[in-house]
This record gives structure tokens, C-alpha cells and sequence, in this order.
């Protein structure tokens, strides 16, 4: 229910293949997910990783049977699996954009958050709809916060009503908007723009920014130090820095 293949010699699309579900999360595509990512984390070849869904919807979140067929252990056991995928994109070494089109609801929302950028189409649909199944949103929801502030994130969390993928942009939610034809090309490009850069660096921004979001503010400044004089002790500045010299 997972595919993986080449976009390019070295950023590969990871989709989600349910399309007659809306590409809907059970817990065992959540951790087929999670062991596809980590596998491409170990890949020395994959520099980026663009994550879409099948058909017209990125995904329609967590599948309802979860909810109606759950029981107490099976609901902790389906978010602990969703918190282990979300942590997995977080703290991925790779750049990963989500290309988002139709529904991306709930869980998939969440999801989308953690990537590192999302590209939208103007009629995709995102909302936080837990409330309307008598749930709150709970474990990455708090990342929408950081991207579009306390109040507009309540309005998601607390209506449980959708935005445009429109709106999402106005809001700082989505990075860029598309075509639905032209979607995973402009998730493809955001990304080229990452890759074309040193893997351990990118590794190191991607670690270092994941821990500012933990931190206070001065404990961030403090802690990125190290990760500057360990690039220096990798050589990569000196060699980076002295080849721009030579142009």
C-alpha cells in the first residue's frame, strides 16, 4: 500500500496507494510508512523524498473503521504508530516535501506539518476535523502552532472546519501552491533546491532546527554553536568556501 520510486537520479516520491479509501491511514500502513522512510534515511543515494498520495486526495486521514471498531488499547496503540511515523518524518536526514491535493485531513494533516515544506493545490482541502468524531487533535497538531500561530490553529482544532489549499498558502501553512497536473514537478523543484546542497549539512540544519522547536530561545542559540564548530571540523566550510573562491 506503500510505493516508492525515482523523481529524479536521487529524489524519490514515496505514495501512499489506497485510492478508493482517499488513501485513509490504518495502523498498518502508518507503520509500512514509517519503515519506508527509515529505510530511505539509510539510503546514501536518496537526497529528498516528496510524499503524495494516489488519486485526487493527498489523504483523508486516519480510516473511520479505526474509530468505530476501536477500543481504548487499539486507539493508544494507532497513535502511538501515528506519533512514531511523524517523529520518523521530523527527525528524517532528508528534506520531504508533501504534495498535497484533495483531502488532507486529521492525521494526514498532521503528517503534512512535520514535512519540511508543503505544496498545495488552491482547491485541497485541510482541516483538523477530530472534534466532529468526539476526539481532540492530539500529538502533532501542536506543529501547526509554530507554522501559522495560536489563534489561527485553534480555529482548525476547535471548528474542525477546512481550509483551501488557497488559504493555506495565505496563511503560511503551504509553502507553495500548483496545478494538480503540475504538483509533484513544483515539490520536485522546492527540493532541488535543497538537495543541490552537502547531505550532512542539510542533515545538521534539519537536526538542529528540529531542536530550536524544543528549546527556549537562548538554549537554541547555545546549542547550535557546537553544530557550526563540527562543521568546521568535518572540513566542509573550508573546502565549500575555498572552491567559491576559485570561481
Amino acid at each position: 500500500m506503500i510505493s516508492v520510486s525515482p523523481l529524479d537520479e536521487c529524489v524519490v516520491l514515496v505514495q501512499l496507494e489506497r485510492p478508493e479509501k482517499r488513501n485513509a491511514l490504518t495502523r498498518p500502513l502508518i507503520e509500512q510508512l514509517t519503515a519506508s522512510l527509515r529505510e530511505l534515511a539509510e539510503n546514501a543515494s536518496v537526497r529528498g523524498i516528496v510524499l503524495a498520495g494516489a488519486g485526487p486526495s493527498f489523504c483523508a486521514g486516519v480510516d473511520l473503521h479505526e474509530f468505530a471498531d476501536g477500543t481504548p488499547e487499539s486507539g493508544g496503540r494507532l497513535i502511538a504508530a501515528l506519533a512514531e511515523l511523524c517523529a520518523t518524518v521530523r527527525r528524517h536526514p532528508k528534506p520531504i516535501a508533501a504534495a498535497i491535493q484533495g483531502h488532507c485531513l486529521g492525521g494526514a494533516l498532521e503528517l503534512a506539518a512535520c514535512c519540511d515544506v508543503r505544496v498545495c493545490t488552491l482547491d485541497a482541502q485541510l482541516g483538523m476535523p477530530e472534534v466532529f468524531l468526539g476526539i481532540p487533535s492530539v500529538i502533532d497538531a501542536v506543529m501547526l502552532g509554530h507554522l501559522i500561530g495560536v489563534g489561527r490553529a485553534r480555529e482548525l482544532l476547535l471548528t474542525g472546519d477546512s481550509i483551501s489549499g488557497e488559504t493555506a498558502y495565505a496563511w503560511g501553512l503551504a509553502n507553495r501552491l500548483a496545478p494538480a497536473a503540475d504538483l509533484i514537478g513544483v515539490a520536485l523543484d522546492v527540493l532541488g533546491h535543497m538537495t543541490r546542497h552537502d547531505p550532512e549539512v542539510i542533515a545538521a540544519q534539519k537536526r538542529l532546527h528540529q531542536e530550536w522547536l524544543d528549546m527556549p530561545y537562548q538554549a537554541a542559540v547555545e546549542a547550535s554553536r557546537s553544530a557550526l564548530v563540527e562543521a568546521f571540523r568535518a572540513g566542509r566550510p573550508q573546502r565549500l568556501a575555498s572552491a567559491r573562491l576559485k570561481r
